[in-house]
């Protein structure tokens, strides 16, 4: 069995597609795995990533609509976003329900990959003040077995090489709206899941 909907997805560059100078954000790191569902964890811990989802050179410090995520891994439930983004779109649409963050400091704040103290503020950390969430859908449906989609935002849960992976997705007449509201940073794609 199979799902079509409309991925929804945050990108590091602007809607041309040009202008790679956004910062990203990554879970935090260390003796601490990332919570695998959202609703399982009370807030998910994060810390600005010191490096790009594109590769070199690091990321820079633009803070777009939504922020991409370096190193997502296969639990894909939803974006990391604005908090006023977050409560338009939970207004907007059923379905999506937004998670406090933890901030943790990334050690290349302070330091160089050489070890060396950092002179001056890393290039990488975002230019002002933000306030995100992470906004997601706690609805999930399996791509195995199939079900109708009762609210506009919804997780799809399916089998691949990794194992169990999701993916943050919405019906098609979400989608066209969604992508009315022209927002910078975010991709919204037709897709089909295979369970």
């Amino acid at each position: 069995m199979s799902i079509t909907a409309y991925k929804v997805e945050a990108v590091g560059h602007d809607r041309t597609g040009k202008d790679f100078g956004y910062v990203n954000i990554m879970y935090r790191y260390g003796n601490k795995k990332s919570c695998p569902r959202p609703d399982q964890c009370e807030k998910m811990e994060v810390m600005w990533a010191d490096e790009s989802v594109y590769g070199p050179p690091a990321p820079g410090s633009k803070v777009g609509d939504f922020i991409q995520t370096w190193l997502m891994g296969s639990w894909d439930c939803g974006v990391f976003t604005h908090r006023e983004i977050a409560q338009r779109l939970m207004d907007t649409f059923t379905g999506l329900k937004l998670k406090e963050l933890a901030w943790f400091e990334n050690p290349r704040e302070k330091t160089l990959k050489n070890g060396k103290p950092r002179a001056r503020r890393a290039k990488w950390l975002p230019d002002r003040e933000v306030d995100l969430v992470y906004l997601y859908s706690d609805r999930y449906l399996d791509a195995r077995n199939p079900s109708p989609a009762e609210t506009d935002f919804f997780t799809v849960t399916g089998m691949d090489a990794w194992g169990v992976s999701t993916w943050f997705m919405c019906t098609p007449e979400a989608a066209e709206k969604l992508i009315a509201m022209n927002y910078d940073n975010l991709a919204v794609k037709e897709t089909t899941i295979v369970g």
